[in-house]
């Protein structure tokens, strides 16, 4: 261990540090990303392999409750 190590790791903790307050990053927790998912692609994402209920309606697959709708 050297004095110049420790003083670069510093430095480099202390500047990600300061990126983190100064820009508000934080880490991106799943439901974070599940929202992102639905934001992209939509909520509800059609099933292709099921045959239209009696009125005559595709199913529909619900991202955010897991449900067929």
């Amino acid at each position: 261990m050297s004095a110049a190590g420790v003083g670069n790791a510093a430095a480099g903790t202390a500047l990600v540090e300061l990126g983190k307050n100064v820009f508000g990053i934080a880490a991106a927790t799943k439901k974070d990303i599940q929202e992102l998912k639905s934001f992209i692609k939509g909520r509800y994402l059609p099933i292709n392999n099921l045959m239209k209920d009696s009125m005559g309606r595709f199913p529909y697959y619900d991202v955010e409750t897991g449900h067929v709708v």
